[in-house]
């Protein structure tokens, strides 16, 4: 996926509930959200002032994205009304896609953000680690040698002295998890619960956190589907299908919402109703039986000096009226000094960023910062509207805006008149030095199994603070408050109706290859035409674009003269590249030099219904092919499924790709392609495929060749895709590196038009296959066969029949991966799959 352009996906819009629950729960900023924070109702008000009396926290820690128990994370955040927060290892960049093309850390960038907007739901904040999904595990000896776990065990270390909850919750225990990385994210809890609290390990992070000992740590039994109710004794019980009056649903139902965010793995929710016990087991610390927090005073009476909290609190609560919550703002006035007074602690910081929001929501307080433009490059500006709408007939007096904090203020001290905004026009100078707004995670290559971070101690963070705030000091009362409001863009969507996005600081400009993939065959070193595209900013700018090539190679011209006279200018230019005779496998990377500076990223912007727009600044790279690879298919039809960039691939063999609806399926004249490949998860993203599969077959049986990648297993979908019956297991090999055997040397699969050797299988990247098959009718022939270390051989990952005058072929191999990785024999096997055997 290249360039600058938007990957709109209709997904399910947002129910108005959950509009409604974001307004509740950004009294708990668990997650930045472009929007202005909306004024809460009445019954929100009446939650979070509950929320203020409590004062604990809890910690619940997994593997992934979509490993938490939403159901629970509600019930703790609205239930019980602690603090609380879901630590997850990965962001999930090694899982799959079902919305959209992302693979890799872009598609750890989109669950992350998944992962946020469920917490918006459910009420809870979200933690990481460093650790990068590298894929499935089958064991976590693996996982925590390629992890090196001693740095996560730091970062989960680091995240228990910040957070200091009182409870930890594990999802998976060392022994039970399946997944690797489950287990391991429970070894590691269990080892970081003695650690955080012991000063002698990880002594470098005590100048900012101190040692902290939970109270305990337990595991969440599993309770999945329709299984009974656990009922070990000793185990405490919780019913988290308990219906909340305030909130007008059950735990549950809330649960189901927020986890049916996590769409990108097609994990839609039923929102259960009715009693569902959970139980959990105390692993380490302090028995209890009877309830998680048996032991821990969750009164202010933990804090010295609390008391004055408490009865500021309670006058607040007799003076709480839902027609006119702005009578509470005095006493909520002096439960926020008493805070200010108290010693300092993440509890105390969270009470009083609550306490703050509660005032802002019982005066009616609209802020909000709205840029003129969505991207501002180094050396430019952008000009800000601001304002403040107080719709309370409480006095409230707004006395400066700055952006960014500690600026000369935009405005004077004025009172806000009731209903009335109070705008401001400032100016954002970017400096030319300042870097792009890039993922803070992403600004370093990262190593095997983590992250590269300017500051290790910055993993837990979900995303960058936004590139510029606002901040809008009030005085209500005798109480002065600050507000820091995110800088955002807004525009109107004509479907999404109002929408809002981050000003984000982009490049001056950015590049994209045409291809992702140049393959240059073997024999002879013809040069092959490279188009860039460069596109401008929101300035002029003037350069000079060259390719970084491998040694050996060369690109004529040189260099290109760029320049554009203004905002939004784009061109594209061709080089001529000739390769050199190695290496087989490598990277061309497009530079664009001006001002002193070379930039060499483009820009990708992801765009989905249920997350905020993110913008990402990979290289501006493509992968070179150098090998001797042949491909007789110059048509090909492609069936598109959840998304990959296999087309592209096939375009870079030398193919024509036609994508294929379902319509076209049903009506085109097949017979015209050599081949017909269906992408990866097909069969499962639509629907109408599998009512048309007699009708691929009868291609295939009139001489057609029909390329199967995998599908995930689902009842009695393999009997239907072929010829002959197969079940899709869910047998994988995850290590990369797996010796590959090849069974039939003199199989057209590994003869035709490429000879497959050892070496074709060197360089893939995370694993080899998934979904195979197993078992397959021995019409099928098996012609590659694999193994993790220490099992058995799998044959099913490729499997070959004849039909008729055709062929069908199925395949668990990763070449959706591979492929876009530019593996050279990864190129020469999907060659051998969809070149006829002989030309019909």
């Amino acid at each position: 996926m290249t360039g600058s352009f938007r990957l709109p996906r209709s997904t399910r819009a947002c129910a108005a509930l959950a509009v409604w629950l974001g307004t509740l729960l950004a009294f708990l900023p668990a997650a930045a959200d472009p929007r202005p924070r909306p004024v809460a109702d009445a019954a929100q008000i009446r939650l979070a002032l509950d929320r203020l009396d409590v004062v604990g926290s809890a910690l619940m820690v997994g593997a992934h994205p979509d490993d938490e128990n939403t159901a629970l994370l509600a019930w703790l955040a609205n239930g019980r009304k602690v603090r609380t927060a879901y630590l997850s290892m990965t962001r999930g960049d090694g899982g799959q896609n079902l919305i959209g093309g992302e693979t890799g850390v872009l598609l750890g960038v989109i669950r992350t953000q998944e992962l946020l907007a469920a917490r918006r739901l459910d009420g809870a904040e979200q933690m990481f680690t460093s650790a990068l999904d590298f894929g499935y595990s089958k064991n976590s000896d693996e996982t925590l040698a390629i992890w090196e776990k001693e740095r996560i065990l730091a970062d989960v270390v680091w995240a228990i002295r910040l957070f200091q909850p009182d409870v930890i919750v594990t999802r998976f225990t060392p022994e039970r998890g399946g997944h690797g990385h489950h287990t391991s994210s429970a070894i590691l809890a269990e080892e970081a619960f003695a650690a955080a609290a012991d000063p002698k390990r990880f002594p470098e992070q005590l100048d900012r956190v101190r040692p902290w000992r939970a109270k305990r740590l337990v595991w969440n039994v599993f309770r999945f589907g329709g299984a009974a109710a656990d009922t070990t004794p000793g185990r405490a019980q919780v019913d988290l299908g308990a219906y909340d009056p305030l909130l007008g649903r059950s735990y549950t139902e809330l649960a189901g919402e927020s986890r049916s965010m996590h769409k990108s793995q097609g994990f839609g929710a039923p929102e259960r109703r009715g009693t569902f016990a959970n139980s959990f087991e105390v692993r380490l610390g302090d028995p209890a039986t009877q309830d998680l927090f048996e032991g821990v005073d969750l009164t202010w009476k933990r804090i010295p000096g609390g008391e004055s909290v408490r009865r500021a609190l309670a006058e607040a609560r007799r003076a709480f009226g839902p027609e006119a919550p702005q009578r509470m703002l005095p006493a909520l006035a002096r439960a926020h000094r008493a805070m200010r007074a108290l010693p300092d602690g993440p509890l105390v910081r969270r009470k009083l960023e609550e306490t703050r929001e509660l005032i802002r929501a019982c005066a009616g307080l609209w802020l909000e910062a709205i840029a003129q433009s969505p991207t501002v490059s180094p050396g430019s500006a952008v000009t800000v509207a601001t304002a403040a709408l107080n719709r309370s007939p409480a006095a409230v007096v707004l006395e400066s805006v700055e952006i960014p904090p500690g600026a000369a203020s935009g405005t004077r001290g004025r009172a806000l008149a009731y209903n009335a905004p109070a705008s401001d026009t400032l100016r954002i100078e970017v400096a030319p030095g300042e870097a792009p707004s890039q993922p803070f995670w992403l600004r370093a290559e990262p190593r095997a199994g983590s992250f590269r971070l300017e500051d290790p101690t910055a993993a837990w963070r979900p995303e960058n603070p936004p590139a510029y705030v606002a901040r809008f000091t009030v005085r209500i009362g005798d109480e002065r408050l600050a507000y820091d409001v995110p800088v955002a863009y807004r525009w109107t969507d004509r479907v999404q109706g109002e929408r809002y996005r981050d000003l984000v600081i982009v490049p001056p400009v950015t590049m994209r290859f045409e291809q992702d993939v140049y393959v240059f065959p073997k024999p002879g070193a013809t040069a092959r035409t490279v188009r860039v595209t460069v596109e401008g900013a929101d300035r002029a700018i003037a350069g000079a674009l060259r390719l970084a090539l491998p040694a050996g190679w060369s690109a004529t011209p040189a260099a290109h003269a760029i320049r554009f006279t203004r905002a939004d200018q784009e061109t594209t230019v061709a080089f001529a590249v000739t390769p050199g005779a190695e290496p087989a496998q490598a990277t061309m990377r497009a530079e664009f030099t001006a001002e002193g500076r070379t930039w060499d990223t483009r820009r990708v912007v992801i765009d989905y219904e249920h997350v905020p727009v993110q913008v990402v600044f990979p290289a501006a790279e493509a992968k070179l092919v150098r090998d001797a690879v042949a491909c007789t298919a110059r048509d090909v039809g492609y069936i598109e499924g959840s998304g990959d960039a296999v087309p592209q691939a096939l375009r870079a063999l030398g193919a024509r790709v036609t994508m294929l609806s379902d319509e076209d399926l049903e009506r085109m004249d097949l017979s015209r392609f050599d081949a017909i490949v269906a992408g990866i998860r097909a069969y499962n993203t639509r629907p109408r495929l599998r009512a048309l599969q007699p009708r691929l077959l009868d291609y295939v049986a009139q001489g057609g060749r029909l390329i199967v990648q995998y599908s995930t297993s689902e009842r009695g979908l393999g009997e239907s895709l072929g010829p002959y019956p197969f079940t899709i297991s869910r047998d994988r090999v995850t290590v990369e590196q797996a010796p590959i055997r090849i069974t039939r040397p003199d199989h057209p699969l590994v003869t035709r038009p490429n000879r497959i050797a050892a070496r074709d299988f060197d360089g893939w990247v995370q694993e080899r296959g998934i979904y195979f098959a197993d078992p397959a009718d021995p019409r099928y022939e098996t012609v590659l066969a694999c193994h993790d270390p220490g099992e058995s051989d799998l044959t099913g990952g490729l499997l070959y029949a004849r039909h008729g005058r055709g062929v069908f072929v199925y395949t668990g191999y990763v070449f959706f991966r591979e492929l876009p990785a530019g593996v050279p024999g990864a190129y020469r096997l999907f060659a051998n799959l969809v070149s006829p055997e002989a030309r019909r």
